[in-house]
C-alpha cells in the first residue's frame, strides 16, 4: 500500500467547523491558564471518542469528528479512487478490468485510524498537553488506497483462463485425391500468474494512479512436439518418396507407380520428437509381384542353320534372369530412405540371378560364316517292325536336327529327344532282354541306332564322350566297342553325351537316305574348324559265348507263315581306344571294355491250321 498526500476538495461546512473548533480551543487555553490542570482535563474529555481538532488527511478536515462522521467524510472526498480500469494487452487482443472488480477503493479503516491516533500518546499527562498542541500546530496524514487480494487473484486467474492453452500437433493425413494434407500445430500459451499480479499491484496501488491504465499480459509459449514446419517438412520428403520407381537393367525398365507407393506411407514421431514419414516395408513385396513375371525369363541362345551349302546365324540371344524379390525389395526400400534424406535418384537395378546365354547373337554371327562340316557318321538299318517301321530311328534323329551345343557346353540325347510318346512316328519296336530279343518289347526300340550314329559322329570331331553303355547284342553295323545304347526303364535311365570342349559351338545335322528296305542315318557335325583329330586304335575283339537258334511256334499265324526275328548272336568281347588330339597334341584318350553276351535267334513260325 502506499501513502501519499492527494488533493481534495473539502465542503463549505468543514471549513466553518474547523474556525469554530479553533476559537473554542483558544479559549480552552484561557480557561486551562486560568483553571488549571482541571480544565485541560475538561477539555480532554470533551474530545473524547472523537478526532482532535487540528487533525487532516490530506484536505479534509477532520477536527471533532466522531469515528463515523470521519469515516463518511473520508469515503466521499477519497471515493475517485475506485473510478478506472485496466487495459491489459494480450495475444488476442485487450481484456478490460474495472478497479472495482479488484476491490480498489480508498483505505479508510486505515485513514481513520490514524486520525484518531493523531496528537494522542496512550498517557494522560502527555494526552493532556498534546490535544492543545495538535490543535494549535494541525497535523496533516497522508491519504492510503486499497484493493481486495482474493479479487485480484480471481481477476488474473479469470484473464489466464481466456489465453491458457495446451500446445496443439501439426497432424499430416493422405487425401482422396492422393495428395497429403496439413493441419496446422498452435502454439501452446501460459500466463505468467504472479508477474502479472505483481504487475497490476503496482499500478493501482498508487494514490495517484490514472483512472485508465495499460499493461502488457506477461505469458510464455510453448511449441507443440509436432510444429508446422515438421509437418511440412515431413510431406515434402514423403512426396519425394512417392514416385515412380524405376527399375533398369540394360534396355529393360520397369515401374512401381508412384501412387501405389504413396499407399505405403504413414507418418510417425521420430526420436527427437518430430515427425518423418515411414514405409510399410511388407507392402513393397506385393509391388514386385507383376514386376516379378516381367523381369524373369529363360535364357535364349542364338542359333545356327543351314541355307543350302552354308550355315547363317538364326535368333537373337537373351540372358536367363529370376528376380531375388528379397533383395530387390531391400534395393527399393534403400530408395525410398535416400529419396527421404533428399539424395537423388541413380539407376536403380533389380538384383537378379543371371544365366548368360552360350551363344550370343554376335557370336552366332561372327562363328556362321566359318563353320564347315567337321565330321560325319553313317550307319545303315532296315525298315522293319522291330524299329516300328524306321519311326523309332527316324523320329529322334529329327528332334536333334539342328540342335546347337554351345562352346563348353553338354549334349544329352535324353534332355534333347525327350518324350518319346510325344515325337511323331515313335511306336513298340524290338527290346534285347535276357539273352534274347522281343520283336515289340519296348516303347521306341531301335533308337539304339540314333544314339550310336551320334556318339560315333560327336567323337570324330573331337567332341570329348561322357556317358556310352555298349548293347547286350555284338551288332555287327556300329563299329566294333563304339555302340551306345540309351533306355529308359522306370525311373532308371541311360544317356549318351558328350561335351564341346572348343572354343566354337556345333551344329547337328541330319539326313537320312533311302535304299529300298534299307536307309542310311548320317549324323553331319558343323564348326569352325577346331583343329582336332580322332583315332580309333588297338581294336581287339575276342569271341564269346556260342548262340543257339530257336523256334518259336505262334498259333495266331497260319500253317507256312515264317519270320525271322533275330539271327543269332554270338557272345564277344570287345577292347578300343579313342584319343583326341587338338592341333597334333593328345587331348583326351580312353580305352574301351564292352562285353557283349550271346543272343539266340528266333525263328517264328505259324501253327494255325
Amino acid at each position: 500500500m502506499s501513502f501519499e498526500t492527494a488533493p481534495s476538495t473539502p465542503g463549505r461546512r468543514g471549513s466553518s467547523l474547523g474556525l469554530r473548533f479553533a476559537i473554542a480551543f483558544l479559549l480552552g487555553v484561557v480557561l486551562v491558564v486560568g483553571a488549571g490542570g482541571g480544565a485541560l482535563f475538561a477539555y480532554g474529555q470533551q474530545y473524547s471518542g472523537r478526532v482532535l481538532p487540528g487533525v487532516r488527511v490530506g484536505t479534509t478536515d477532520l477536527s471533532g469528528l466522531t469515528p463515523e462522521a470521519a469515516g463518511r467524510a473520508l469515503s466521499d472526498a477519497y471515493a475517485p479512487l475506485g473510478s478506472g480500469q485496466l487495459l491489459l494487452a494480450g495475444p488476442d487482443g485487450e481484456l478490460t478490468v474495472g478497479y472495482g472488480e479488484l476491490g480498489r477503493a480508498p483505505d479508510v479503516k486505515m485513514m481513520l485510524g490514524e486520525a484518531l491516533a493523531a496528537g494522542r500518546q496512550g498517557e494522560p499527562v502527555a494526552d493532556l498537553i498534546g490535544a492543545p498542541q495538535t490543535a494549535i500546530r494541525g497535523v496533516i496524514l497522508g491519504a492510503a488506497v486499497t484493493y481486495d487480494p482474493a479479487r485480484l487473484t480471481a481477476a488474473v486467474d479469470a484473464v489466464a483462463k481466456t489465453i491458457d492453452r495446451a500446445p496443439v500437433n501439426a497432424t499430416l493425413a493422405l487425401g482422396k485425391d492422393g495428395t497429403y494434407t496439413t493441419t496446422p500445430s498452435v502454439d501452446g500459451r501460459v500466463v505468467d500468474r504472479a508477474a502479472l499480479a505483481a504487475a497490476i499491484d503496482a499500478a493501482i496501488s498508487p494514490l495517484d494512479a490514472p483512472s485508465e491504465i495499460r499493461l502488457d499480459i506477461p505469458f510464455t509459449t510453448g511449441a507443440p512436439a509436432i510444429t508446422t514446419a515438421d509437418a511440412e517438412a515431413a510431406t515434402a520428403a514423403a512426396d519425394r518418396m512417392a514416385k515412380d520407381v524405376v527399375l533398369t537393367r540394360g534396355g529393360d525398365t520397369w515401374t512401381i507407380h508412384g501412387a501405389s507407393i504413396r499407399k505405403l506411407i504413414s507418418f510417425a514421431a521420430t526420436a527427437d520428437g518430430g515427425i518423418a514419414p515411414v514405409v510399410d516395408e511388407a507392402g513393397i513385396a506385393p509391388l514386385l509381384k507383376p514386376i516379378v513375371k516381367a523381369v524373369n525369363q529363360t535364357v535364349k541362345n542364338a542359333g545356327y542353320k543351314l541355307s543350302g551349302s552354308h550355315v547363317v546365324a538364326t535368333g537373337t540371344s537373351r540372358e536367363g534372369r529370376t528376380l531375388d524379390a528379397a533383395a530387390t525389395q531391400a534395393v527399393v526400400l534403400n530408395v525410398l530412405t535416400a529419396r527421404q534424406a533428399g539424395t537423388p535418384d541413380g539407376t536403380i537395378e533389380p538384383v537378379v540371378a543371371v544365366v548368360a546365354p552360350a551363344v550370343t547373337t554376335e557370336q552366332a554371327k561372327a562363328f556362321a560364316a566359318k563353320m564347315r562340316p567337321i565330321s560325319s557318321f553313317s550307319v545303315y538299318y532296315w525298315v522293319i517292325v522291330n524299329n516300328h517301321w524306321g519311326g523309332n530311328i527316324e523320329a529322334p534323329a529329327t528332334k536333334i536336327n539342328g540342335t546347337v551345343v554351345p562352346a563348353g557346353g553338354t549334349f544329352d540325347f535324353w534332355k534333347v529327344v525327350g518324350d518319346l510318346r510325344k515325337l511323331p512316328g515313335e511306336g513298340p519296336g524290338n527290346a534285347i532282354e535276357g539273352g534274347k530279343i522281343t520283336v515289340t518289347g519296348a516303347f521306341g526300340g531301335g533308337i539304339c541306332t540314333t544314339s550310336t550314329t551320334l556318339f560315333n559322329a560327336a567323337i570324330h570331331a573331337g567332341m570329348v564322350p561322357l556317358a556310352r553303355q555298349n548293347h547286350n547284342e555284338f551288332i555287327t553295323r556300329y563299329p566294333p566297342g563304339l555302340d551306345a545304347t540309351v533306355w529308359i526303364v522306370g525311373t532308371a535311365k541311360q544317356t549318351m553325351s558328350f561335351k564341346n570342349d572348343t572354343a566354337y559351338p556345333i551344329l547337328i545335322q541330319r539326313t537320312i537316305t533311302h535304299a529300298g528296305s534299307k536307309r542310311w542315318l548320317t549324323f553331319k557335325i558343323w564348326s569352325v574348324p577346331n583343329g582336332r583329330t580322332t583315332k580309333i586304335t588297338n581294336t581287339v575283339i575276342q569271341n564269346g559265348p556260342r548262340a543257339i537258334d530257336t523256334v518259336v511256334k505262334d498259333p495266331t499265324k497260319p500253317v507256312g507263315y515264317s519270320y525271322r526275328n533275330n539271327a543269332p548272336a554270338d557272345g564277344a568281347k570287345v577292347w578300343v581306344t579313342v584319343s583326341i588330339y587338338d592341333h597334333g597334341k593328345l587331348h583326351w584318350t580312353k580305352r574301351y571294355y564292352s562285353n557283349y553276351p550271346a543272343v539266340k535267334g528266333v525263328l517264328v513260325v505259324g501253327t494255325k491250321t
